[in-house]
């Protein structure tokens, strides 16, 4: 099968969701024989080898997010149609839009795979919301990452689109000896945005202090936290460590030390940082709102009650005692497992393709 994956962005900038989701769908399509080009853009146009796919890059011609989005759409209406896809499967709504409307030309399947909950005030801009309610009106294919995505989108427009969920390569993330000797707890995201609810964090971990005085919170991820920090109890500021941002090949072993993963934003489409947490063995500390519950499962995650600090308490609280459980890291790799790139979502994709 011939297949076309497109995004705007740098295909470099592996730390974003999208690029990640890009990189690793063209990886296992490549890997099970298919033929994968990968159309993006950057700075410098060229073209390259990724896992036996072909990436395309188009050099960038705006800076300006909404226009450089426009052009390339059209530099992906141009490839496709003259191209010879079977299958064009787009992560952003503007070159999904182009991809589909050259279908007629090209003779491909047009999937777009929504990479944030639809329609749930979180676009960017006009283009954004309008092309995301023509796709779903009129598109061959609206994937999204969750059941929750899912319903959003089938509220808004009565649309029923298909579950396209993230993935995870389970072999990059094993269980080994390394676990901290401290209960630690970990946040991997953006720190310094409000968003993400490390503030509700920090105010929950005074009170497991209380209860773990030899617990320590590490913050990995890029941004300062140091503002959000000042706020915080001097026992807490104490008991962090800020390890920054790190190299994407450090992310198994800081998933791996930690006791507890905790993520308690809200709105979440899927949550990767969980899934890649799973796979560590380390259980998941979330909110119950949006779509990272989907990935909790008993012994191995908590939800808890949105922006309630008692909640997020007991529910650290819960998981750190699952981890001093040895069954525990098994169980986690179980759920991880439904979601591996080249043995679940791979054929998953194969299918919605050919179907």
């Amino acid at each position: 099968m011939r297949v076309a994956l497109t995004h705007p962005y740098s295909w470099t900038d592996v730390r974003r969701g999208a690029e990640r989701v890009l990189r690793e769908t063209a990886r296992s399509l490549s890997e099970r024989g298919h033929e994968v080009t990968v159309l993006t853009s950057g700075s410098t146009p060229g073209r390259a080898a990724f896992h036996g796919a072909e990436v395309r890059t188009f050099r960038r011609q705006f800076a300006r997010a909404r226009m450089h989005e426009r052009w390339f759409g059209a530099c992906v209406a141009g490839a496709v149609g003259r191209g010879s896809f079977d299958v064009v499967h787009s992560l952003m709504p503007l070159d999904a839009f182009a991809a589909h409307r050259v279908r007629r030309i090209s003779g491909a399947r047009c999937v777009y795979q929504d990479i944030a909950i639809p329609f749930a005030g979180n676009e960017r801009n006009r283009d954004d919301l309008t092309y995301r309610e023509r796709l779903a009106r009129g598109g061959e294919v609206y994937g999204c990452m969750s059941q929750v995505a899912l319903d959003r989108l089938h509220e808004r427009t009565g649309r029923r689109g298909a579950l396209i969920p993230g993935g995870v390569r389970l072999g990059d993330f094993t269980v080994t000896e390394g676990r901290a000797e401290r209960p630690t707890v970990l946040f991997s995201g953006t720190l310094d945005v409000r968003f993400k609810r490390l503030p509700l964090l920090l105010r929950a971990m005074e009170a497991v202090l209380e209860a773990e005085p030899e617990a320590r919170l590490h913050l990995s991820g890029p941004g300062d936290p140091e503002g959000l920090l000042s706020e915080a109890p001097q026992i807490v500021r104490d008991a962090t460590v800020t390890l920054g941002l790190g190299r994407l090949d450090e992310q198994p072993g800081r998933y791996r030390r930690a006791w507890v993963t905790a993520l308690p934003s809200v709105g979440e489409s899927f949550g990767l940082v969980l899934l890649e947490s799973l796979a560590s063995g380390t259980p998941i500390v979330t909110s119950d709102e949006g779509a990272a519950p989907e990935l909790v499962r008993d012994g191995a995650g908590v939800a808890t009650t949105a922006d309630d600090v008692d909640s997020l308490v007991a529910g650290l609280l819960r998981a750190i005692e699952m981890a001093r459980d040895p069954a525990t890291a098994g169980r986690c790799r179980a759920v991880a497992a439904d979601y591996d790139w080249d043995t679940s979502i791979a054929p998953l994709l194969e299918a919605l393709y050919e179907s």
